[in-house]
């Protein structure tokens, strides 16, 4: 599991939805399982390859691969704390939310902080110790959130014995993320719930109270959350103490009517055009490898983004007109898409690859970002650390692109590579310390 945890994973989900109670074949002998693993790395090798397309080769392995590899979130706990739990308080979604779990979305952000402090003790993690609040474990909301995140065999076959019967493409289902990170526990006998893998722990427990609610009906919810969102993102730009104009202000001063995005952030000699979106991705847009399928999908998520963009672009009065304009789309999951320029490679041989979206000569698919929330909260605390305007951030990050040799493939790879020690932002630590009390 060092080793190769996807090809691990995608094993037993394959196990599991075969799963026969009553089988009587014999164990695998050592041999047998290195055949099983070999042969199921040597498959993936040739159903995962997109010939002439690297840009959805490159976001196909993302997907399947460095999902796995990244560190723990420590600010995901407190940021869905914030959301969810504070910002949407009072909200149909958290009343559902209560009515189908017992408990708030606050309450359950308290015991998912105690189980990241747990995996943080245990591996000798500092930043998730950290996280443990000094309210001790609600017996009863433990024994819930053990329940939901926990299952026996016969409850995981049946779920992806019906995932299995949707006859997923072998060369789409081999880059998926692991379905078993809804539930990354085991129930074991004799011994009770096992983590399968602390990295399904860590990605469960990232976003796991959104994906709750969210199962509840995902356009109510969204119809909550995008507000809250929206105002969380507004907290996080707070940081930079420059001068933010939000979509109300916005609206007025623009020319004519039209589409507007959420935030513009006016420097002195840049404008740069923000816009919260709390997309997450279809499935056949994340790991689809056609560009006809994913154009269909990403044309009412990231591209209509773009065309919001371009739209306010077109619509800007004089005084708030900058020799460079760029955008960010902000998302709350990682949707694996760098810029413009990878986005619109996404969608070569379609109509949407030649759209006018593309001939902007002022916002052009270069300076066009999509970073996940967490990507955004990085690079307005390398701004706040460099003490330097987010301007320059983010044309730093458009001069590395420009060169095979230092484009990344994720933004949060542009902010690594500057080695300099982070604080989230203001908001977030607020809010883990309140989690803390």
């Amino acid at each position: 599991m060092q080793r190769l945890p996807h090809i691990w994973l995608l094993i037993a989900k394959w196990a599991l939805a075969n799963w026969r109670p009553d089988d009587r074949r014999p164990e695998p002998a050592d041999e047998d399982v290195r055949f099983v693993v070999q042969s199921t790395w040597d498959a993936i090798g040739q159903l995962q390859a997109v010939e002439g397309r690297p840009a959805i080769f490159m976001r196909r392995m993302a997907l399947q691969q460095i999902w796995l590899q990244r560190s723990f979130d420590a600010s995901s706990i407190p940021r869905q704390l914030r959301i969810l739990g504070e910002l949407m308080a009072g909200s149909a979604a958290m009343a559902r939310f209560r009515e189908a779990f017992g408990i708030s979305a606050a309450e359950f952000a308290v015991q998912l902080a105690h189980m990241a402090a747990d995996a943080g003790d245990m591996l000798r993690l500092e930043a998730l110790a950290e996280l443990r609040p000094q309210t001790p474990r609600n017996p009863d909301h433990w024994q819930l959130i053990r329940r939901l995140l926990n299952r026996n065999v016969p409850a995981i076959h049946e779920e992806l014995a019906a995932l299995q019967a949707r006859n997923t493409p072998a060369e789409v289902e081999v880059c998926e993320q692991s379905p078993l990170v809804r539930t990354p526990f085991l129930e074991a006998k004799g011994l009770g719930p096992v983590c399968i893998h602390h990295k399904l722990l860590f990605r469960n427990l990232e976003s796991v109270v959104f994906d709750l609610a969210r199962s509840l009906g995902a356009r109510p919810f969204m119809n909550d959350f995008g507000p809250a969102f929206e105002n969380f993102v507004a907290e996080v730009i707070e940081d930079l103490h420059c001068h933010s104009i939000r979509e109300e202000e916005l609206k007025g001063r623009l020319l004519g009517e039209g589409q507007v995005v959420d935030f513009a952030l006016v420097f002195d000699e840049v404008l740069v055009l923000i816009d919260a979106k709390g997309i997450e991705g279809h499935y056949d847009e994340l790991y689809h490898n056609l560009p006809a399928e994913l154009a269909e999908r990403l044309r009412t998520s990231l591209l209509r983004a773009a065309d919001q963009a371009i739209a306010t672009v077109a619509r800007l009065p004089e005084d708030l007109r900058r020799a460079e304009i760029y955008f960010l789309c902000v998302t709350f999951k990682q949707v694996v898409v760098t810029d413009g320029i990878a986005l619109r490679e996404l969608t070569i041989g379609t109509e949407q690859w030649n759209h006018e979206r593309w001939n902007s000569d002022v916002l052009t698919p270069a300076r066009m970002f999509f970073p996940s929330v967490y990507e955004f909260e990085s690079m307005i605390a390398l701004a706040t650390a460099k003490q330097i305007p987010l301007s320059e951030i983010v044309q730093g990050f458009v001069a590395d692109n420009s060169d095979p040799a230092t484009r990344k493939l994720l933004l949060e790879q542009h902010v690594m590579a500057q080695h300099i020690d982070l604080l989230s932002p203001s908001t977030v630590q607020t809010a883990a310390d309140r989690l803390r009390r």
